[in-house]
């Protein structure tokens, strides 16, 4: 028996070539600050009345899976990966300057395309399949990291052969990122960038385990609903977003997220942006302390637009060729 702290404990993620089957290796390594992906099982109880007052008899193994999340900073290449998960269909340009961009947006389909998610350490060499992202997470905050969390399910762990091989990559810092409004998505190029103290944006697939006759592994691992909603805060200095609220007034939003600090080739620079068709505004409300600036938090839902044919769609510049 081995003692081991979680920085022990090594994460990585691959694309299936087929949904729900597992890959060999990991494509990526990735760094990570939280782990917890566990198998789970689900019992079949035996309540029958035996001429007893106990209130079972026996259980049996009805059905295996695999659940949990793991987060930590996004980095501009794995976080491609992660994100072609999360929206489903991804396209990448020609090679500009070292640099590729990856036009990543929601497929319309309720089969995403899965991954396999690794995990080794000194105890155990596992790998889980069919791993479907159910929730995911982007968090912007002040003088940090730009972080993300991403929830998945599963198929049940299986033995793995991995070799551990984290790559420098590159990230993103809150001084990196700008926030624009307009009352269309072709506005949004023109529109200013405005003053904000954090923003979180989180995309939920509504993911289900379908389960058949015949094996305790389910058939397939589908996404349902598509939701995206979010978060931010600002200083207080009008009242335009509670009237946002207030109105039922629907804005386009344009998240960039442009790391100037380093380069892809000779002028390239990591960059990550998404952008909302128009949304809505919701739960406005404001932070006051006797001593401090007051502050205001404002949340937001995506509706599907009809000009723009989508609610979401994200754009990531990096040197990976392909996912």
């Amino acid at each position: 028996m081995t003692r081991i702290s979680g920085r022990l404990v090594s994460a990585g993620i691959a694309r299936e070539t087929e949904r729900m089957t597992g890959e060999n290796a990991a494509t990526f390594w990735v760094p990570k600050t939280t782990f917890d992906f566990n198998p789970k099982t689900e019992y079949a109880v035996n309540a029958s009345s035996l001429g007893v007052i106990d209130g079972r008899s026996d259980a049996k193994v009805v059905e295996l899976l695999g659940e949990g999340s793991f987060g930590g900073i996004f980095y501009m290449s794995s976080g491609g990966l992660l994100l072609y998960s999360v929206l489903g269909s991804l396209s990448s340009s020609v090679v500009t300057d070292s640099a590729y961009t990856h036009t990543i947006s929601r497929l319309n389909t309720n089969q995403h395309p899965s991954l396999t998610i690794f995990e080794k350490s000194t105890n155990q060499d596992v790998k889980y399949a069919g791993a479907m992202i159910n929730q995911f997470t982007l968090n912007c905050a002040l003088k940090d990291y730009v972080r993300y969390t991403a929830g998945f399910m599963s198929k049940t762990e299986a033995s793995a052969s991995s070799t551990v091989a984290f790559s420098a990559d590159k990230a993103f810092l809150a001084q990196h990122i700008t926030v624009k409004f307009a009352t269309t998505v072709a506005g949004l190029g023109a529109a200013s960038a405005i003053s904000i103290r954090g923003i979180n944006l989180t995309f939920n697939k509504n993911v289900e385990d379908l389960p058949a006759l015949g094996s305790v592994d389910p058939a397939d691992i589908v996404n349902k609903n598509f939701l995206a909603n979010g978060d931010m805060s600002m200083t207080f200095d009008d009242e335009t977003y509670k009237d946002y609220v207030l109105d039922g007034t629907k804005m386009a939003m344009l998240v960039t997220i442009d790391n100037t600090d380093d380069l892809i080739g000779d002028t390239a620079t990591p960059k990550l942006e998404f952008t909302f068709a128009p949304m809505s505004f919701k739960d406005w409300g404001r932070g006051i302390g006797n001593d401090d600036i007051v502050t205001q938090t404002i949340g937001f839902d995506g509706n599907f637009g009809f000009t723009d044919s989508m609610t979401v769609s994200a754009t990531l510049r990096n040197e990976t060729v392909s996912y």
